[in-house]
């Protein structure tokens, strides 16, 4: 894979994971936590509730040099190990949801 092409992908990436991680969120507080007393929530609720994790989360100490050197070998691998483990995450709470619910 040429550098062009890593950096449309790191991009392309960032953006499906930004958009997935609020839906993954959603699907599984309305599975896992409304069944305790929650109120269901939309995908625009889950996105502000993951953008404000984000953000309290992510310390400025957490960007490493690679980070803030735009090094796009080290995003590439950064996004793709996010994305997956974003689909992982969604497999597991199916397969749980599937026995508990």
């Amino acid at each position: 894979m040429t550098l062009k092409e890593k950096k449309i992908a790191v991009i392309g990436l960032g953006w499906l994971n930004a958009l997935i991680t609020p839906l993954v969120f959603m699907i599984m507080w309305n599975w896992f936590i409304v069944k305790i007393g929650a109120p269901q929530i939309n995908y625009w609720l889950s996105f502000g509730i993951v953008l404000t994790a984000d953000f309290i989360i992510m310390m400025p100490s957490q960007l490493n040099e690679k980070v803030l050197n735009n090094d796009v070998e080290y995003r590439y691998k950064l996004n793709i190990l996010s994305t997956s483990s974003i689909i992982m995450t969604m497999i597991f709470a199916l397969i749980v949801h599937l026995f508990v619910g």
